[in-house]
């Protein structure tokens, strides 16, 4: 049950700029508010993950004042602070190792090197400037463009962009080990 609960809380997630996207067209953003609240509770009742609590904490809020200031722009801002969140995470893990991407690198490669570490350790600061830069995109798109350009930049092309880095920095990886291990030899 737990696992079904994640996967549509996840798929809630993603698709989180649609349902803005169509409750605001709608005029229906009462329940996209009450959509990111409700998951945001399940996300804090969770009590996993506590590197994650920036961005369930943005979500309550966002929802909430979305409802109580009777205005959809906070559903729109959701994104820019999803941002603001994963800079936060991804930053602090380099003042609390392992960084965030040798986390990842590790789920796949447990023994990995202490030239992988440093690699992995640049490669998080690339993803701090990535949700920076991001985040000004989001925010751009909350205020200086429609709703239908919010939705195609937040609902599509940050996530390819997010995918496209994650994949760019496995190969890169992978490229930068094998040159290190062709040097040790």
């Amino acid at each position: 049950m737990k696992k079904l609960l994640h996967a549509v809380v996840v798929v809630l997630l993603i698709a989180y700029p649609f349902l803005v996207g169509w409750g605001l067209a709608q005029g229906h953003f009462f329940w996209v508010s009450m959509i990111l609240i409700g998951l945001g509770v399940i996300r804090l009742l969770s009590k996993k993950q506590q590197l994650l609590w920036p961005l369930t904490l943005f979500a309550i809020l966002c929802g909430s004042l979305s409802l109580f200031l009777n205005s959809g722009i906070w559903l729109k801002l959701y994104p820019v602070m999803m941002s603001i969140g994963g800079l936060v995470i991804f930053a602090s893990t380099l003042f609390r190792p392992p960084s965030m991407i040798e986390r990842f690198a590790r789920l796949i490669e447990p023994d990995l090197p202490e030239t992988g570490v440093r690699w992995t350790r640049k490669v998080t600061k690339v993803w701090c400037y990535f949700f920076a830069l991001n985040g000004l995109i989001s925010l751009t798109t909350v205020y200086l463009t429609s709703t239908q350009v919010w939705v195609w930049y937040n609902g599509f092309l940050s996530y390819v962009l997010m995918g496209l880095l994650l994949l760019g920095e496995y190969i890169l990886r992978k490229r930068q080990m094998r040159i290190d291990q062709q040097s040790k030899t």
